[in-house]
């Protein structure tokens, strides 16, 4: 591996899904492997693994004799990162994805490799690129924040379980990209930046800075992809060190032509109408993914037929039902304001909005002209159901709600025949759900019980 030796003594700090993953990555490449994890105990063991538990942090005999360090994503890293200068200064620190990475690296071969990050998007676009490098006969790898850990597939190749994948299409969280090492990469995206994780992040210029760390490995002839439209993306240009970008959504393709049509230049339209998801938003979506596919090599006839079978991920304006002339979406993973904008902003009817749960700290005023625009009510539920009912005050008819079946009654109560109701939350879920997808399930189930 480029610029470290074998590692002999690791500690993993963060045993959830990530850390333990890469626990277990280091066990089959014959490191010794130590774990700390705040919670007082674990579901299941890690056998082999000396752990430190219940601890505010990890002591420092965890950091003696270590050459590297695993931070998980959940984990804020200034604390860690102070007490590994101090214990173990010459340690290597990653996360779990970067760990993957560099385990890769140490294979020998390098995959192609395609890294999307942004607020809001970034799930949709890295499995919409996979669907389209799917039709492909090479290995193809399709995770990160999203799904599968990479650690898991490495591990899968040590032990001859998988095989080595030819391509990666790796969504990033800021998180995951604050211990990201530049690796080569071929194609690299913001796709927005929005206040978001603004408790971890000290400003937004942070934020974006941290989204940055997207493009450190861009080979020569990679491609830079970045939001024409979006205000961060002349501070994110300077992350390229003076190389051009492509920017997505303008008024040179790629771009959402007039006859909406997505428009790829060259002669390379793709209807609209094709297009499963529904919103801007996802067109805006399409394009990054069909530029980058078609960067990676992938055939416009070919492109253009994979994405029409694209249907998207649940739980973001997945279709749950139409009864009596009112459509029924999920979009549970809406969890700050700009998503449920980019959702909702344009849509094609007008709608009652179910908002609120845990409040992230944002100011939920852009809310109020999306509402007097085309909304037809609101529900609020939730610890921030009070904030919901006063921006909404005066701009549409307003309830409160107790709980999920009785935010879809009384969103039932306000919509009418041909109008939405929409579960876009702009909230955390860990008020009253263990995450958004069981949040989603809930309102699915409220809709059809």
């Amino acid at each position: 591996m480029n610029g470290a030796g074998p590692w002999r003594r690791a500690l993993v700090l963060g045993l959830g899904a990530s850390g333990r993953a890469a626990a277990a990555l280091l066990i089959e490449l014959g490191c010794e492997v130590r774990g700390y994890d705040r919670a007082p105990q674990l579901a299941s063991p890690l056998p082999g693994v000396e752990t430190w538990l219940g601890e505010s942090e990890a002591p420092p005999k965890a950091f003696a004799g270590v050459d590297l360090v695993v931070l998980s994503p959940g984990l804020p890293p200034t604390r860690p990162l102070e007490q590994c200068a101090e214990h173990c200064p010459g340690a290597e620190i990653h996360g779990e994805l970067s760990l993957g990475l560099a385990a890769l690296e140490r294979l020998g071969t390098w995959p192609r490799t395609c890294l999307v990050t942004g607020t809001n998007g970034k799930s949709t676009v890295t499995s919409m690129i996979g669907h389209l490098l799917q039709g492909r006969s090479e290995p193809l790898f399709v995770g990160g924040n999203l799904g599968p850990t990479l650690c898991d597939h490495v591990r899968g190749v040590v032990t001859g379980g998988k095989v080595m994948p030819a391509q990666l299409v790796l969504e990033c969280s800021s998180y995951q990209l604050e211990t990201l090492r530049p690796v080569a990469t071929d194609v690299a995206m913001v796709l927005n930046v929005s206040p978001d994780h603004l408790d971890r992040y000290a400003t937004m210029q942070a934020y974006a800075a941290t989204k940055g760390r997207v493009f450190a490995g861009l080979r020569e002839d990679g491609l830079a992809l970045l939001d024409a439209e979006d205000r961060w993306t002349g501070t994110l240009a300077g992350a390229l060190e003076g190389r051009a970008a492509t920017l997505v959504g303008g008024d040179q393709p790629p771009r959402l032509a007039a006859n909406d049509e997505l428009d790829l230049g060259k002669g390379r339209v793709f209807p609209r109408s094709r297009l499963a998801l529904a919103g801007r938003h996802n067109a805006k979506n399409a394009l990054f993914a069909l530029a980058a596919a078609s960067h990676q090599g992938v055939p416009w006839h070919e492109a253009v037929e994979r994405l029409a079978t694209f249907v998207g991920l649940p739980h973001r304006m997945a279709l749950v039902a139409s009864l009596d002339g009112v459509t029924y979406y999920n979009d549970s993973k809406a969890t700050n304001v700009a998503s449920v904008i980019a959702s909702l902003g344009g849509f094609d009817r007008r709608f009652v909005l179910i908002a609120g749960g845990r409040a992230k700290g944002e100011d939920l005023s852009p809310l109020r002209d999306l509402l007097r625009e085309q909304g037809a009510g609101l529900v609020a539920i939730g610890e921030s159901a009070a904030s919901f009912l006063s921006i909404a005050d005066g701009v549409v008819p307003t309830r409160y709600a107790v709980d999920m079946p009785d935010a879809v009654r009384q969103a039932q109560l306000l919509a009418q025949p041909g109008e939405a109701i929409v579960l876009s939350p702009a909230c955390a879920s860990w008020d009253m759900y263990a995450n958004y997808g069981e949040r989603g399930q809930a309102f699915a189930a409220a809709v059809l019980g």
